[in-house]
């Protein structure tokens, strides 16, 4: 075993050597004995997790509400997720054996009607015929009338 392994080793799984991984177990123990780095590594590896089990977490009685109200809080749905989900209910549910071949059956009228609506019933043509027909109007020879 390499001192870069048994580094790896001794930072992911502290200093116990009971925490070790089994099959590496027997030669760290034996790097242990025969190398001077590897046991400054895991001094260094000791005094960290003393220093870390001697650490108090602080009371904290208000970080249940305020984790549970999070928790509900990304559960809830916005107006727009509610209004998608009752018009495409989830498959197996009551009401989207109902929706689903309704919708299947409006999608082309709602296409057709925005199409049609689209090309003609927004186009107002009055204004261009009256500018047309004054127009004409004023290319007509009145000579011919006055007599």
């Amino acid at each position: 075993m390499h001192t870069e392994r048994f580094e790896q080793i001794v930072e992911t799984y502290g200093s116990k050597p009971d925490n070790w991984p089994a099959p590496e177990r027997e030669a760290a123990e034996r790097l242990l004995r025969e190398s001077a780095r590897a046991r400054h590594l895991l001094q260094e590896q000791q005094a960290l997790d003393d220093m870390l089990n001697r650490f108090q977490v602080p009371a904290m009685p208000q970080m249940e509400s305020r984790i549970l109200r999070a928790l509900r809080d990304a559960t809830r749905k916005g107006l727009l997720d509610r209004i998608i989900d009752w018009v495409l209910p989830e498959r197996g549910t009551l009401l989207s054996w109902a929706w689903r071949p309704t919708l299947a059956a409006a999608l082309p009228l709602v296409c057709g009607i925005y199409l049609a609506n689209y090309y003609s019933f927004g186009i107002d043509d009055t204004e261009n015929s009256w500018q047309e027909e004054l127009y004409l109007i004023s290319m007509n020879d009145y000579a011919e009338i006055s007599e």
